[in-house]
């Protein structure tokens, strides 16, 4: 008796023995398969979270010096020659050995809150540190003439009373008259302040702020320099504690 052979035709394909397919186009193959991308899917997410968590944990703990990095802060560099200019608003010790330059916007909404972090941090090491405020007015049109009010202001030794009201009472809409209002409110002599707005007096001193903010490579507000090494965004007062108090100890 002869056996008719069974041919692999379309219609019978799929119900024959698999034997000779490629591996992955078998059921187990396809098993492997699936595991597989499943697996990496899994190890993407858990690198993301890995870095996420190291990022907050960074933030929570405070900022890490080593002994040679520190070491490198203390030498005077082209860097912090443009950063650090006596000739700009400070607070603290104009002869420190560390130097904390922010450059800022009064209408960034980041700079509003770390306003009073960084306020707080120099009132306690006032002391150790040298602080200067430098302008970076990048948010709205509006921003290059809040600058030059603060440092109209600066003019009369009011600089400081005017850059907490700016910060603390921030508008997106500052008029002329809004200004005013505030510069009266820090203890301003009007005519001199409005003279100094209206004249643009300062102009020239917020644009060099800008270019120098723009060279050093500050891409946003608030960007510090510590001894001309750059250092960005919202810094808790627990790491600006945590990084002065091992930096001081060099």
């Amino acid at each position: 008796m002869i056996e008719t052979p069974i041919i692999n035709t379309p219609d019978n394909y799929n119900n024959s023995p698999d034997i000779n397919r490629k591996w992955y186009q078998k059921k187990w193959g396809l098993v492997i398969i699936a595991f597989i991308i499943i697996i990496v899917l899994l190890a993407v997410l858990l690198l993301i979270s890995a870095k996420n968590f190291l990022k907050t944990s960074a933030s929570e703990n405070g900022l890490i010096i080593d002994k040679n990095i520190a070491a490198n802060l203390f030498i005077q560099t082209p860097q912090r020659q443009m950063a650090e200019k006596l000739n700009r608003p400070y607070l603290g010790q104009t002869d420190a050995k560390l130097v904390i330059v922010e450059f800022s916007d009064f209408q960034c909404p980041v700079c509003q809150a770390e306003f009073p972090i960084i306020r707080e941090v120099v009132a306690k090491y006032q002391n150790q540190i040298l602080y200067i405020y430098r302008q970076y007015p990048i948010i709205n049109e509006k921003s290059v003439i809040v600058s030059q009010a603060s440092l109209c202001a600066h003019e009369q030794g009011k600089f400081w009373a005017m850059h907490d009201r700016l910060f603390l009472s921030p508008s997106g809409e500052y008029s002329i008259e809004d200004l005013k209002n505030i510069a009266k409110q820090a203890g301003l002599k009007l005519e001199q302040f409005n003279n100094c707005l209206s004249t643009e007096k300062y102009k020239n001193m917020v644009l060099e702020d800008t270019q120098d903010g723009f060279t050093l490579g500050a891409k946003g507000t608030p960007t510090f320099f510590i001894n001309g090494n750059k250092l960005s965004g919202l810094i808790s007062k627990a790491s600006w504690e945590n990084l002065l108090d091992q930096l001081l100890k060099y």
